[in-house]
């Protein structure tokens, strides 16, 4: 028997192109690939083969789980694979379909609203009352709408050269300056994103009362209404609205100002003043809008004059409120104000709110005392010789604050001042000890609130001192090497030739010796000259260099999903994060393109939508997203952006029966809403063609199809909406199933059982996708037939514009194939079969297309005396096929075959090797194939060499006689996401 070595897999070769993995152990059937030797080498150098076995331990799975030969890794269940499985007695899982999954251990910290932060495996009980910290065009907080745990993985430490660091699975995605990329596709050199803010620990509060009714005594009843209606009477430790006010009331007391009856006023730079207002909002008050105006100062005898930029509220129960919880009434220099006499007892990181607030008003931003060395940042009060003591209290609880979180501060100072003419007066002072660890603490734990300058410059600090303390550990490396080496012997010049330092620090080191601890270098950057060059984006971001990357054994692992559409958020400060195919016929030639490829290219990119986020051909509101999720493409044609034809060439007629849209959750649709009729990213794609070769010239007359003409491709599926119920339901099905779970050997099958309360919505929901993808091609379809009458001035049916057909790539249909069945009729795997009879399946196809021949009902009737056509899309470079269902499809592969050629390299190891512009260049100049993206970045993610040969992955396919080849297609021009 011939066998083919696959590292951990030994697989046995059952006939030509078709591999076997034995049935062992737990495996309820054996596992297929179907592969040339040289399509294995491939598919054996990642984890495809293992997660094909994992395959077969699903319950119901009926003769052998399949890897296509365009098979590549996915989550759970490799990339084009096929599995069939008892829809009465079997699961329906939703890692054979697809989801992301994404997982870190439970002790990373997540960060959260309000400057806390909270280890991943604490959210698990309390994820859905939490708001994580995104990083979208600026920081923000967005509401947790997913937890899931996956059992054991390999876990990885990454460290950057700056010191930070995180540990996650390979397949989690960071941040980069190129999008999101899987750990695993990271190396030393790489580039991520980073937030250095880190907040404090997240601590319960203790529970008790700060405001009644009774301490609103003499207040008029409307008043204490106000605040009762906006739940701030009573007001507890535990409310979030508490949150709010500390802020409000610690940057008041620094920079704002009691105005007329009423009146609250703040003053500071406009996008500060805008943050404080959204606060405002968050608790029920109206805020006017920011005034700007021109003011005249004089300091010191020199005049000059400033814009003063400023809101007010005019709420008397605000002020009324924030009087209570501690504003002073009379003028802040006279008054006797301290801290207010709850705060202590709150938690610590309800402290910072009000402590950072206020030094977001009052304290100095971090500077340069000399070179580099920083000034303490210092933040300091005026009060009257009567009110000193107040002062002096309130700086004292301030300074036993930050001591209780770890930042040593300064004695407090005092300086008598000029007298006003009022009162003798006294200035005091507190100063945060300037060592380089204490301001690291401070500035990335406490900090500047409502201040972005100063968060900008602390952030610049935070790595600035970084920097720092890792050169001198590098020096004081190099000097305590040089001592032991020059006190054994070894000659002070050849010690100089060695060191890439200067020749006087090896002298006092091998010589002289040093007292305390290395300065940096002559040449280190001094803070002014760093800060002007390092950039912090606008969303308080910064960008490091990956250092190391090593695996440290397995873990527990987790993720979280937030609601906001950057999904993404802040993990130990790193940033970390359904389709089908059709194809439209034209009546053009490829005469009739040439000269206007960049006209046509120019003209779709600018009309279809691509890209991450938002931005559809049309904006639905919610009833039409619901005629979508349940309709399908009917819906389009009673729009008008179908016509019948449309329908009749589609995969059951466009629309799945049994979808549901009340079991796709709000969120799901919300996604959705925004995404409709549009490419997305990363492999999807619009790509103009011509049709370059025709094999089977009876199948390519009845599919429409003739040399030299042009078509076009278009490749996408249901977006955010998709991918967000298969999430959704993940979770659902991972808590309602825990035993069945922890029967597979991979927590990424996670998977209901058949007749289930969940397979059924999942079952619906995922219909309702499906429909989603139809209408989303749909539309991009019907905005492809305007620009081409656009374009070449002719009404689109003239150019005879006619759908040849639209197939889904992930998916689960119930379908009805023959199974190998025991003497007493029960469905048992190919081994333990002496029979066959006809069950009704869950055919999960991930990355695989059915291919049903000639014959079977479900083709439609235009097709149904040749087979199906199947579109497989290649790479920018290379052709794409039109295939029909082969004769063989239904024995052997439950009527499937491959959806494209299959990724060889990562999208990290592709960027490392092209260049988006040369791809986009060589492709134009050699091929004469024009590209249009949304960045460089994306076409080399998406260069030929990165897929594997398509030509080979059809072969196969025809071979076996699962899909046939009909014709052959060429690029002509291409839009991507």
């Amino acid at each position: 028997m011939t066998t083919y070595d696959a590292g951990e897999f030994t697989l046995e070769k059952v006939r030509e192109y078709v591999w076997k993995i034995p049935q062992t152990g737990e495996m309820r059937v054996p596992g297929r690939v179907l592969a040339s030797e040289e399509l294995l080498a491939e598919i054996s150098e990642d984890l495809s083969l293992k997660q094909l076995k994992n395959t077969t331990h699903l319950p119901g799975i009926q003769k052998y789980a399949i890897a296509m030969p365009d098979a590549h890794q996915g989550y759970g269940f490799p990339v084009g694979g096929v599995a069939g499985i008892d829809a009465e007695n079997g699961v329906i899982s939703p890692g054979a379909v697809g989801y992301d999954i994404n997982c870190l251990p439970g002790s990373t910290d997540v960060r959260l609203s309000f400057g806390r932060r909270m280890e991943l495996e604490d959210l698990r009980e309390r994820f859905e009352d939490e708001r994580a910290i995104v990083a979208g065009d600026e920081l923000t907080d967005s509401p947790i709408r997913l937890f899931t745990e996956s059992g054991t993985k390999p876990v990885y430490r990454v460290e950057t050269t700056r010191g930070q660091t995180i540990q996650a699975t390979a397949e989690h995605p960071f941040l980069t300056p190129d999008g999101m990329v899987e750990l695993g596709d990271l190396g030393p050199g790489d580039q991520t994103i980073v937030q250095p803010f880190r907040g404090l620990e997240h601590e319960d509060p203790e529970a008790f009362t700060i405001l009644t009714e009774d301490d609103f005594a003499d207040a008029n009843p409307q008043l204490k209404r106000v605040l009762t209606d906006r739940n701030l009477l009573p007001l507890r430790s535990t409310d979030e609205e508490l949150n709010y006010l500390l802020k409000i009331l610690g940057f008041h007391l620094g920079d704002g100002s009691l105005g007329g009856e009423g009146q609250l006023w703040f003053y500071g730079e406009p996008e500060d003043l805008e943050s404080i207002r959204e606060d405002v909002k968050s608790i029920g008050f109206t805020p006017s809008k920011v005034y700007s105006r021109d003011r005249q100062h004089e300091i010191d005898g020199s005049s000059f004059k400033a814009t003063e930029h400023s809101f007010k509220t005019t709420s008397k129960a605000l002020r009324r409120l924030l009087i209570e919880l501690g504003l002073p009434e009379d003028s802040k220099i006279s008054s006797e104000f301290s801290t207010p006499w709850f705060l202590d007892r709150l938690a610590d990181w309800q402290q910072a709110l009000f402590y950072s607030a206020f030094f977001g008003a009052e304290m100095n931003a971090p500077a340069a005392q000399h070179d580099t060395n920083l000034y303490c940042p210092k933040v300091s009060q005026n009060r009257t010789v009567e009110t000193v003591d107040s002062g002096r209290q309130f700086f004292e609880d301030m300074a036993a604050f930050l001591s209780d979180v770890g930042i040593e501060t300064n004695e407090i100072e005092s300086f008598e001042t000029d007298s006003n003419r009022d009162h003798d007066t006294i200035r005091l002072r507190l100063g945060i000890k300037n060592d380089s660890q204490n301001l690291i603490r401070f500035f990335s734990t406490v900090g500047y609130r409502y201040n972005r300058d100063k968060q900008r410059r602390a952030i610049k600090a935070i790595e600035y001192l970084k920097r720092k303390e890792r050169e001198i550990v590098r020096r004081e490396r190099i000097a305590s090497e040089v001592q032991a080496r020059a006190d054994g012997g070894e000659p002070v010049r050849e010690l100089k030739e060695e060191y890439d330092i200067n020749d006087r620090f090896i002298e006092r080191s091998a010589w002289s010796g040093r007292e305390g601890r290395p300065r940096p270098g002559e040449t280190f950057l001094d803070f002014e000259d760093f800060c002007e060059d390092f950039e912090v984006q606008e969303n308080l971001t910064v960008t490091t260099t990956v250092d190391s990357i090593e695996h440290v054994g397995e873990k527990t692992v987790y993720d979280i999903g937030v609601e906001h559409d950057a999904h993404n958020f802040l993990a130990n400060g790193f940033v970390v994060s359904n389709c089908g195919v059709r194809m439209l016929k034209t009546n053009l030639t490829y005469a009739d393109v040439q000269g206007r490829e960049e006209e046509l290219v120019d003209a779709l990119f600018e009309a279809i939508p691509a890209g991450l986020g938002g931005g559809g051909v049309v904006q639905t509101d919610v009833d039409t997203l619901e005629d979508v999720l349940e309709r399908g493409v009917d819906w389009a044609l009673e729009e008008g952006y179908a016509v019948e034809a449309d329908l009749a060439h589609c995969e059951d007629e466009g629309v799945r029966p049994g979808a549901d849209p009340d079991a796709v959750s709000q969120k799901a649709k919300d996604r959705g809403r925004q995404q409709l009729g549009s490419l997305g990213s990363g492999n999807h794609f619009l790509e103009v063609q011509r049709v370059t070769d025709v094999y089977r010239a009876d199948v390519a007359e009845r599919f429409g199809l003739k040399e030299d003409q042009i078509v076009v491709l278009i490749h996408c599926g249901s977006r955010g909406l998709g991918h967000q119920v298969c999430t959704d339901y993940l979770r659902d099905i991972e808590q309602a199933h825990q035993g069945l779970l922890e029967q597979l050997p991979d927590k990424e099958l996670a998977a209901a059982p058949a007749g289930s309360h969940l397979a059924e919505e999942y079952y619906a929901a995922m219909n309702a996708a499906i429909n989603f993808a139809w209408v989303n091609r749909q539309l991009i379809m019907h905005r492809t037939r305007e620009v081409f009458a656009d374009v070449f001035d002719r009404d689109w049916r003239d150019m005879e514009m006619e759908l040849l057909y639209d197939v889904a790539h992930n998916i689960a249909k119930k379908e009805t194939h023959d199974v190998g069945v025991d003497p007493e009729g029960r469905p048992v795997g190919e081994a333990d079969a002496v029979d066959s009879e006809e069950r009704e399946l869950f055919v999960h196809r991930k990355g695989a297309t059915r291919a049903f021949p000639a014959g079977h009902p479900e083709v439609p009737a235009a097709y149904r005396d040749v087979g199906q056509p199947i579109i497989i899309p290649g790479s920018m470079g290379s052709g794409s096929y039109v295939l029909r269902g082969g004769e063989n499809s239904l024995e052997e592969t439950f009527g499937s075959t491959a959806h494209g050629a299959g990724r060889l390299m990562s999208r990290t190891e592709a960027k490392n090797i092209y260049w988006g512009e040369d791809v986009q260049d060589d492709l134009r100049e050699t091929q004469q194939i024009y590209v249009k993206a949304e960045s460089g970045a994306t076409v080399a993610e998406e260069a030929p060499g990165v897929y594997k040969d398509v030509d080979e992955v059809v072969r196969i396919s025809d071979e076996l006689g699962i899909g046939d080849r009909v014709a052959r297609t060429f690029p002509v021009c291409n839009i991507k996401g």
